[in-house]
């Protein structure tokens, strides 16, 4: 039987199997399982009446499972996985282009489960054709087996052993692909207590040899060795009126690769991340100043999206602006290109596919003010993993940075919904000479705490903080780094021109008085600073010396059990190479109260006056800016009001001014209103403008979510953007009826059109179906 009737038989098989389960009277944990799904768009575009584009796309995903019990501790699952897609683009000159994807792949997985030890053994073989027909020519092939033990004994360390290989080829003659991934890794861990005292450590060994007979570096061998550390410790006196922490953590990583060519040249090289990083900004401020450590970004899923403390990033249509997703870059060479992943096809998108719709900054410390915008040369769209729709946006800098931090900021959404990254990866160019190529790179990273506080009566309560950060590269000693690391507590690094270790650190330490002062008013008094320095030379372009000094007092009251108060006032002298650049005072003031028993109000008023001194150093002596000065005031507010039963309103605004050397003023508002006049339908409509320096933008819409019967749902949105520069409006309809066919299937038929009218009227038709067959 031919390739192609072999997956035709499949496909049938698949199709009987899903049929027999889905009306089965129940699902077992063990035995078979089966889901399948179809999925069809149509996208039409078109400027000026005449069609420019379109597209239609048709995804199959067929999926069988059948899991089997041996004994208790025994078990295996087999798995069958088939995809078929089908896609279609035609241009405005009419060349129509078209993409196929026909897959495959069957799975054995077997396991061994023990409450103290466990193994797991399985395989996978795919088979891909990027053509209609199902000929050699197109075909390629991955190879995977993997296989791990893991001892989990009690109250002693853990052990887990994983091995993996992976083969890639395809039967072409000469071949185009042929690669083969090894992968070794060992790994241990613990955790132990003992009173106020615990330690734990993570160590991990990871081999990885791959070979790649086709390519100019035929073979490269990576050795790579990362131990984490924490010692803590808590302790309680004189009746929990004094407390004490204290805390070092360490990560020492070394890497050693090998790499063997048969010619000079330069490659682009991924290069090794720490972790993500992530922050959502404002329309008033689109960076963020500090980003917040995100591994999601950085863990190798390609297939998952990152998940932050808020969510999911969605850089669609319905998504929003100024994401800031960065990666700390641990690698100590210079990076040249951002690698931003989604599980979206975006190669319709037409506004992050420009570069002026992306922000690229860098730094060495990830702190305010050390920011630096770095230009955007192309970006490209790229298809990275067919099988499973993972594409990338690809940000080509114009000159190569060698910044441990560098993060991308949406300023505008995707032109389509639901992109959710998934990943960010930052590559580099890396030189290298015929022959074997050996590169060794070691790092060091520490982490020091204290804090105490003391509370000498009820109301009065006293704290002292302290924490340190230090990055080493390629120190010249273990003990010379960890005692490098707890000098630096009270000393600073000195300037190193002629050494390979390359040091940053980061401190932060302060004092705060907390009083009680009545029983409706709570002061609080607290002095912080601020630093970040390296072992640079004074001359080094590149080098950082910067500190903040911050004194603030707050005043928080409750008066009323249905308001609460809190004034804060701030002042904050930053300082770069000991010589003053900036002083910064604000007031703030939040206002939160219930006035009603379903109305409650959220205000803030703020004030900001800042000041910025010109700063003089060996290492950019040409940098010599004017002293400025601006201030800035601010007013925010929600509202929210549940006005009857079955009505609620929102309401926010945001009023702000800014006067000095700069000047500008930016308004903006939100009204939205919902209606549920049963359990079955809701309706709501909003309205919301926006001015920034003139540039008007005013937009109404509505939307209706009803669930007709117990097995339809149908929603409705239509939205009018205004946008008054440009002289651009905007309409967006659309909707979606879901059809609960049975309790296994549902089917949804989704429908979407978008009206812009500026300079050209621009039209887009988009139709799309989506069948989904499951029994678990």
């Amino acid at each position: 039987m031919g390739l192609k009737k072999q997956l035709a038989a499949i496909q049938i098989l698949l199709l009987a199997l899903s049929a027999m389960v889905l009306y089965a009277q129940a699902a077992y944990a063990d035995g078979p399982s089966a889901w399948l799904n179809m999925n069809y768009t149509n996208l039409k575009g078109y400027e000026d009446d005449q069609k420019v584009n379109e597209s239609d796309s048709l995804n199959q995903n067929y999926y069988f499972r059948f899991e089997k019990s041996v004994t208790p501790l025994l078990s295996y699952h087999l798995n069958l996985r088939t995809t078929l897609t089908n896609t279609h683009i035609t241009d405005s000159g009419g060349e129509t282009t078209a993409d196929y994807l026909r897959a495959v792949e069957p799975g054995l997985d077997l396991f061994f489960r023990h409450p103290v030890y466990g193994i797991e053994l399985g395989a996978r073989r795919l088979e891909q054709w990027d053509t209609a027909n199902l000929q050699n020519d197109s075909r390629r092939t991955t190879e995977f087996y993997y296989s791990r033990f893991t001892v989990r004994p009690y109250e002693l360390p853990n052990l887990s052993v994983q091995f993996d290989r992976q083969r890639d080829y395809d039967y072409l003659s000469p071949r185009g692909t042929d690669s083969t991934d090894t992968k070794f890794t060992g790994t241990s861990w613990h955790d132990l207590t003992y009173r106020g005292l615990k330690f734990s450590y993570n160590v991990s060994y990871k081999w990885n040899e791959n070979k790649t007979p086709l390519k100019t570096v035929y073979n490269t061998v990576n050795n790579n060795l990362n131990s984490m550390y924490n010692i803590g410790y808590n302790k309680s006196l004189l009746n929990n009126r004094i407390s004490l922490t204290a805390g070092y953590q360490g990560n020492y990583t070394r890497n050693k690769t090998e790499s063997f060519a048969g010619q000079s040249g330069s490659i682009e090289v991924r290069r090794t991340p720490l972790s993500g990083q992530y922050g959502l900004g404002t329309q008033i401020q689109p960076p963020v100043d500090t980003l917040v450590p995100t591994p999601t970004l950085t863990d190798g899923n390609y297939d998952s999206p990152a998940t932050t403390s808020g969510g999911t990033i969605n850089i669609g249509q319905n998504g929003s602006r100024y994401h800031n997703i960065g990666v700390l870059n641990e690698s100590g060479k210079s990076v040249d290109a951002l690698y931003l992943y989604v599980n979206k096809d975006i190669r319709n998108d037409i506004n992050l596919v420009n570069p002026a719709n992306w922000r690229v900054y860098r730094s060495n410390t990830n702190l305010p003010n050390t920011w630096t915008e770095v230009s955007v040369q192309t970006i490209t769209i790229t298809l990275f993993d067919a099988l499973n729709h993972i594409y990338r946006y690809e940000m080509q800098l114009s000159s190569a940075q060698d910044a441990r931090y560098l993060k991308a900021v949406t300023m505008d959404t995707a032109t389509i919904n639901d992109v959710f990254v998934t990943e960010i990866e930052a590559w580099g160019t890396e030189t290298f000479g015929k022959g074997k190529n050996t590169e060794i790179s070691t790092f060091f990273t520490h982490g020091i705490n204290f804090g105490a506080t003391y509370r000498p009566v009820t109301r009065l309560s006293f704290a002292l903080n302290y924490y340190l950060n230090r990055n080493d590269q390629e120190p010249e000693s273990v003990p010379g780094s960890i005692g490098g690391a707890f000098a630096n507590i009270i000393s600073k690094l000195d300037s190193e021109k002629n050494t390979s270790l390359k040091s940053n650190v980061t401190r932060t330490y302060g004092a705060s008085a907390t009083w009680l002062t009545t029983n409706f008013l709570t002061t609080t008094a607290r002095i912080q600073r601020n630093e970040a320095f390296d072992n640079r030379a004074e001359d080094d372009p590149n080098k950082t010396e910067i500190k903040s000094d911050s004194y603030s007092l707050t005043f928080s009251s409750s008066p009323l059990p249905t308001l609460d108060t809190n004034l804060s006032l701030i002042r904050t002298y930053s300082y770069s190479f000991d010589q003053k650049q900036s002083l910064s005072d604000l007031l703030l003031l939040t206002i939160g109260s219930r006035l009603h028993r379903d109305v409650n109000m959220i205000t803030d008023v703020g004030y900001t006056n800042a000041k910025t001194y010109p700063v003089y150093h060996l290492s950019n002596p040409a940098s010599s800016p004017e002293k400025t000065q601006n201030t800035t005031w601010y007013v925010r507010g929600t509202l929210d009001a549940r006005l009857t039963l079955n009505l609620t309103a929102n309401l926010s605004y945001g009023l702000s001014f800014l006067s000095g050397d700069t000047s500008g003023h930016s308004h903006d508002g939100a009204f939205i209103v919902t209606y549920r006049p049963g359990r079955f339908i809701s309706l709501s409509g909003n309205f919301r403008i926006n001015d920034t320096e003139g540039e008007q933008t005013i937009s109404e819409g509505a939307f209706v979510d009803w669930l007709v019967v117990p097995a339809v749902r149908m929603n409705l949105r239509y939205e009018h953007r205004y946008e008054k520069t440009a002289s651009a409006n905007t309409h967006t309809m659309g909707g979606y009826v879901l059809w609960y066919m049975t309790r296994f299937i549902d089917f949804q038929l989704t429908y979407n059109y978008t009206l812009s009218e500026d300079e050209k009227k621009t039209e887009t038709h988009n139709l799309g179906g989506n069948l989904t067959c499951r029994f678990w």
